[in-house]
């Protein structure tokens, strides 16, 4: 729905939400026991359907993500007083999300929007799952699962467009779900 958003005029994307919105109420869906997690990695293009899928059939809801990260990448508004790209670049390098994608010369913020994601959806739990390619996100990992060590169970796996390679990672996903159920209940 939010990929729509980019490309369709604002008011057949609102109609589209909407009709989204009815049909969703009206189906009957089971309530699951399943984990409420963050994924997080994507960086520079949105994964492929099947890896969303395997991470849900895993016993997992996705309760936040960096799938889209465009839309969310300013923190507050952008001032309309002074020169544009000036006000714009500022936004940018001091009051927006702090990703694999923004370097930060302050380490000890890198994580905590990465922890008030987790916080604010009520996640139990994160998975870094970024593309084999994404040399950002793969670097940036091991400084957020320190960040997270103390506090969120995590795990972390790489992916490519192949889509032989789900049936581990719907695994991998399946065990770490459990995982936190059974932690979570003790």
């Amino acid at each position: 729905m939010l990929r729509t958003g980019m490309v369709l005029p604002p008011e057949e994307h609102t109609q589209l939400v909407r009709d989204y919105i009815a049909a969703v109420d009206t189906e009957k869906r089971p309530q699951r026991d399943n984990a409420r997690i963050v994924v997080t990695g994507a960086f520079c293009e949105q994964p492929p359907l099947g890896l969303i899928k395997s991470i849900e059939m895993a016993g997992c809801y996705i309760v936040d993500d960096d799938f889209m990260l465009v839309l969310r990448w300013l923190l507050d508004d952008v001032p309309v007083t002074g020169d544009p790209l000036e006000e714009l670049s500022k936004a940018f390098l001091h009051r927006s999300a702090s990703t694999a994608s923004k370097y930060d010369v302050k380490k000890e913020d890198k994580g905590q929007y990465l922890l008030h994601q987790v916080k604010s959806n009520g996640a139990e739990g994160v998975i870094f799952a970024a593309p084999s390619f994404c040399d950002p996100a793969l670097l940036e990992r091991p400084m957020l699962q320190d960040i997270l060590a103390k506090q969120v169970p995590y795990t972390a796996f790489k992916y490519a467009e192949n889509t032989g390679q789900m049936a581990p990672i719907r695994e991998q996903a399946g065990t770490f779900a459990d995982s936190i159920k059974l932690w979570s209940a003790a």
